[in-house]
């Protein structure tokens, strides 16, 4: 089991595409990972994202619509025991 204690964060991006590549390599060699997503934009923003879109769009549309990709961080953790194999098969 990862938890804070033992995690080691492997790599941190904002693209998306590059920590999919990641993930599907550590789960492919039975790796255990966890990946964690982070947003730039306040929870503030979000929520008077989401009301301004209310009355315009009859529901709202979800905020992730209204964001822009770059504003999402990304970090996979893997357990500490398994950081060099972790790299050594992502080719990190």
């Amino acid at each position: 089991m990862i938890n804070i204690f033992n995690r080691k964060a492997l790599i941190k991006d904002t693209n998306s595409e590059a920590v999919a590549n990641v993930w599907s390599t550590l789960r492919q060699n039975g790796i255990k990972y966890e990946v964690i997503t982070k947003t730039g934009s306040s929870s503030f923003r979000r929520m008077m994202t989401q009301k301004s879109n209310m009355s315009f769009n009859m529901g709202g549309i979800p905020a992730s619509m209204t964001e822009r990709p770059g504003d999402y961080l990304y970090i996979v953790y893997v357990n500490k025991k398994d950081y060099d194999k972790a790299k050594e098969v992502c080719d990190l």
